[in-house]
């Protein structure tokens, strides 16, 4: 029996339009969150494919372990993230605003969410039976972060960070914050993406520095 193809072309059109409204209702969200919150939140827009696709260059998914995502907003990157997981793989997005922490349990009912302050996740992880890291992506506003968080979150990524891990950062302020991070790890990398709304970046950072975490 054939199918009609008029009927397929519908459907598509419909989820088409049922994407493009999701879009526009999270760029609608995170806007408001960020009018609302200002440095709270690191920016004004989700990120675009072309920023996710610049975030994901750096993880090797044929490797083992476990991938934690800081401040995973409605989702873009755990989307893409979601897609190419293997059996090999633990992944956890961490977020602490209820209304994207429904988003995301609407959207991916099996993802390992936490609702929790991503400076705070050390217990939380531990609970989970985390305790090595081999990627963590944030999408924090992490040099607006307060003195006592960004000290928590250093020493977490100390203790927790594997010797090869990466700590992956977004940022829509691009360059500026080369000497921050720099500060904070032994090997900084930055890639420019020029098709974000705004043009931003991501920081690919190693080897967290103890001496800072401690001297903070």
């Amino acid at each position: 029996m054939n199918s009609d193809p008029s009927n397929a072309n519908v459907v598509e059109a419909g989820l088409v339009q049922d994407d493009r409204s999701a879009r526009l209702s999270d760029f609608g969200l995170f806007f408001s969150k960020f009018m609302a919150k200002g440095r709270q939140i690191s920016s004004a827009v989700p990120s675009s494919p072309a920023m996710v696709a610049r975030i994901l260059d750096r993880v090797d998914f044929s490797r083992p372990g476990t991938i934690v995502e800081l401040g995973a907003g409605t989702g873009p990157v755990t989307e893409q993230i979601m897609e190419v997981l293997r059996p090999h793989h633990r992944f956890i997005a961490v977020e602490n605003d209820p209304d994207f922490c429904n988003i995301l349990r609407r959207r991916f009912p099996n993802l390992t969410l936490l609702q929790s302050d991503a400076t705070k996740i050390a217990e939380p992880l531990e609970h989970l039976g985390v305790n090595r890291v081999e990627y963590v992506l944030s999408g924090l506003p992490t040099p607006a972060l307060p003195r006592k968080s960004l000290i928590k979150l250093i020493r977490w990524l100390e203790k927790s960070l594997s010797p090869t891990g990466v700590f992956i950062q977004i940022t829509v302020v691009p360059f500026v914050y080369q000497r921050f991070y720099r500060r904070l790890f032994d090997s900084v990398d930055f890639r420019m993406v020029w098709l974000n709304i705004p043009p931003g970046g991501v920081y690919y950072c190693s080897k967290p520095r103890r001496r800072t975490a401690r001297a903070q």
